[in-house]
């Protein structure tokens, strides 16, 4: 047998008081240079490679708290992202993320700390997923998206109610489901019901043709008023088309 074979397998002292720097795996005893639960690779002559053990319990720690934060942003993110596009409430929706925000603050701690070799990918996934899901209640993209998706099939029944067609509750259009379609008392225009009671909720508008909102007051929300009936805030959708909160 060589004596470099030898070397290989006999226990290194220089590892007797380290750990795995990936996953915290005490290397006493080590026979080789990788790790023997992660399969991380590492230097017992390089002290940069490997942690010391009395801080394995704290690393072990701090690397589990992160690794569940990662995924939960992500199934977090997906679910909350589920429920924007197929017209959730939008207060649901703030409050969910306000919520998080702790939670937010811990990740990026989390992620800014030398606890673990972190890919580029998982980097960037961990300060991305949740700078997404903090932006929705602001932009409301996901709405916005299914908005444009069935945009042409909800334009054909605006067309069909302006010409006096009446439409049963919980109509069906795509994955969106509308608790009533109906016309504004002064307006005519057709509108959508996401959510909501009998009257208030957030709704899909359609203008006719021609239609010129009033100008946009700032505060304390932006609300082209004569857009729907008793609006608390509209957003502009482009082409006669408007989401609002009625109250």
């Amino acid at each position: 047998m060589s004596s470099t074979r030898v070397a290989q397998e006999s226990p290194n002292a220089r590892t007797d008081d380290r750990c795995c720097i990936g996953c915290g795996h005490v290397l006493q005893g080590a026979t080789s240079r990788i790790c023997s639960e992660c399969g991380r690779d590492f230097d017992p002559d390089d002290p940069r490679t490997t942690a010391r053990v009395g801080n394995r319990g704290f690393r072990r720690g701090l690397i589990r708290i992160c690794s569940v934060l990662h995924w939960a942003f992500l199934i977090f993110a997906f679910a909350v992202t589920l429920y924007s596009f197929v017209g959730g409430h939008w207060i649901l929706v703030g409050m969910l993320v306000v919520c998080s925000l702790p939670l937010v603050l811990l990740q990026f701690t989390l992620l800014a700390l030398p606890i673990q070799p972190i890919s580029m990918r998982r980097r960037v996934l961990g300060y991305l997923v949740p700078l997404v899901v903090v932006s929705i209640p602001f932009t409301d993209w996901p709405l916005r998206a299914n908005f444009m998706i069935h945009r042409n099939a909800l334009q054909a029944i605006a067309d069909r109610a302006y010409a006096g067609e009446t439409f049963p509750r919980d109509t069906r259009v795509g994955i969106l489901r509308f608790r009533q379609i109906r016309q504004s008392r002064n307006e005519g225009h057709v509108g959508f019901q996401l959510s909501g009671g009998a009257g208030g909720g957030v709704y899909f508008v359609a203008t006719p043709p021609g239609f010129v909102g009033d100008p946009s007051r700032s505060s304390p929300l932006r609300n082209h008023r004569n857009v729907w009936d008793n609006t608390n805030w509209t957003v502009d959708l482009g082409g006669g088309w408007y989401l609002v909160e009625q109250d």
